[in-house]
């Protein structure tokens, strides 16, 4: 453990979407959540109070809004569209017959798609009022979003569609096994969700995507949304799960209660809001600052319909649902966001029983200057708080830990109005030595169960940047290879390893020299 101050790492690696597609297929565990924390009950209801609003008869479900050149769109599954300028008042104006699902705006126009695969399939307006069926992407559509000079679609068929003037369009992902709820784009990429595995999608232009593997067993992303440099992925399996990354490849789990169904979500106003989708109960919104913990806030109209959807604009929040209700609420409009930003590059040293973690203070303080940092480590059942001071590099040391036990690490930053979100989780395995090591927990394991090595004691440089060669590591007669994460560490899953012993080790290339680490053992039982 070094006793001088911590040096940055000023380069952090994120993984190429080809590296992605290798996770998949070359039995490199690439874990990409932390262990939720149970956040209990959701915390009181926020100031701001929902109003129904005079909407037109209802003559069929509403699906999606959206705010763009000073007025709302609403469309459903129907023949109507539902405009405002106010959010209260509403006129409805005749549209082609169709299964509305989804409406983005950009290049001048509106863009509406169906998440049926039956003709009609998109409608076109340049003023929201008046619209034109147009051919479409054929597909079950259920979300659009324009950004980076282009629209992109993605579909309950496992389908991703780009168009660059919103009539013709190019498929650009087919694959059917995945059901695609929901597409966000920030921090240089668009991310999109999947409700049948859990999987997400990320892409740096919109058409050339990498897959990432599930987020946690059994959850379902009903809606993804980007606000504050953080994305925010919700649970539409009613297990009450949140997911938040700032980056989209890894992501912290959050779970509230009571649990809701969710498939849409808006960021608006310093503010994430999704309205639930679990027709029969009083709550009809949750908000939260971070992503992290929510709070709840009824909707006064039907309990018994379906939230489907959300969109801020002009200082107010609309949500619409299946019954033909839309109910919206104000918000400050003097709002900015007042909390920080997360920091950035969290990272360190381990050491026998503790790790030494330090970071890059967030871009944005927010409202009000940061006080602090907070970094937290938590292995699923003993989670461990460390305060940091704001500094060049803020950073502290935790103790007590067990060596060869895998650890999550996140940090936070705080001011005045509260803490921002979590950092993207880093995993980090204390041992008491410094030179290369290559582990198992368990020295004897039954061949039903996969193989986790633990790799340990890569060398960084002197500026505390890890070599950009890969790890490749030696089980019996397989091979994986791993990028060493932010703490010199890497954690390789292999899976399908003959009974009888076998032997492991790993080797590397760093800054002109060559590393292999001494030959441990594990045994695999029948």
């Amino acid at each position: 453990m070094r006793t001088s101050a911590p040096r940055g790492k000023h380069i952090r690696r994120i993984p190429t979407f080809s590296s992605a597609i290798a996770v998949v297929f070359t039995l490199i565990t690439a874990t990409c959540w932390l262990p939720s924390a149970n956040l209990g009950a959701v915390e009181a209801p926020p100031s701001n109070v929902w109003n129904a609003a005079v909407a037109p008869s209802p003559s069929g479900s509403w699906s999606t809004v959206a705010y763009a050149k000073g007025q709302w769109i609403v469309l459903g599954h129907n023949s109507e569209v539902a405009v405002s300028t106010n959010a209260g008042t509403w006129q409805t104006y005749p549209v082609p017959s169709g299964s509305w699902q989804t409406v983005a705006y950009g290049d001048g126009q509106y863009v509406a798609l169906s998440s049926a695969t039956a003709n009609p399939e998109e409608i076109v307006s340049t003023n929201g009022t008046d619209w034109t069926a147009v051919a479409g992407p054929t597909g079950e559509w259920t979300d659009v979003i324009f950004d980076q000079g282009r629209f992109v679609a993605v579909g309950s068929l496992g389908q991703i569609a780009t168009s660059t003037n919103g009539t013709q369009w190019t498929l650009v992902w087919n694959h059917r096994p995945w059901d695609l709820t929901s597409i966000a784009y920030g921090n240089g990429h668009f991310v999109a969700v999947d409700s049948a595995v859990g999987s997400t999608l990320i892409s740096a232009n919109g058409v050339d995507w990498g897959l990432y593997p599930p987020l946690g067993n059994g959850l379902k992303w009903g809606a993804v949304v980007f606000g504050n440099g953080t994305f925010v992925a919700l649970d539409d399996s009613g297990a009450g799960y949140v997911a938040t990354s700032v980056y989209g490849y890894v992501w912290a789990l959050h779970q509230y209660s009571p649990a809701r169904d969710v498939t849409g979500a808006t960021f608006g106003c310093g503010e994430f809001v999704a309205p639930e989708n679990s027709p029969g109960t009083s709550i009809g919104s949750l908000s939260s600052s971070t992503g992290a913990t929510w709070s709840v806030s009824p909707v006064p109209t039907n309990s018994t319909a379906n939230w489907s959807d959300v969109a801020y604009g002009a200082h107010r929040f609309v949500e619409v649902n299946s019954a033909g209700n839309i109910a919206w609420t104000s918000s400050n409009p003097d709002c900015a966001a007042e909390i920080p930003t997360t920091p950035r590059q969290v990272s360190g040293n381990v050491a026998g029983g503790q790790v030494w973690t330090y970071m890059h203070p967030s871009l944005d303080p927010g409202g009000a200057p940061v006080s602090s940092y907070r970094v937290t480590l938590t292995d699923g059942t003993l989670t461990k708080v460390c305060p940091a001071s704001d500094s060049f590099q803020p950073n502290c040391i935790v103790k007590g830990l067990v060596d060869h036990r895998i650890y999550w690490v996140t940090a936070q930053a705080h001011n005045r109005y509260g803490y921002s979100a979590y950092s993207d989780p880093e995993f980090v395995i204390p041992v008491a030595g410094r030179t290369l090591s290559a582990t198992t927990a368990e020295p004897v394991m039954s061949g039903s169960e996969p193989v986790v090595v633990q790799v340990t004691g890569i060398i960084a440089n002197s500026e505390g940047i890890y070599p950009t060669s890969v790890v490749t590591v030696h089980v019996g007669s397989q091979l994986a290879l791993c990028h060493p994460n932010p703490f010199g560490e890497c954690l390789v899953t292999i899976t399908h390893l003959s009974p009888g012993p076998a032997s492991i080790y790993a080797t590397y290339s760093g800054y002109g020299r060559s590393y292999t680490s001494p030959v441990s053992h594990v045994t695999i039982t029948p």
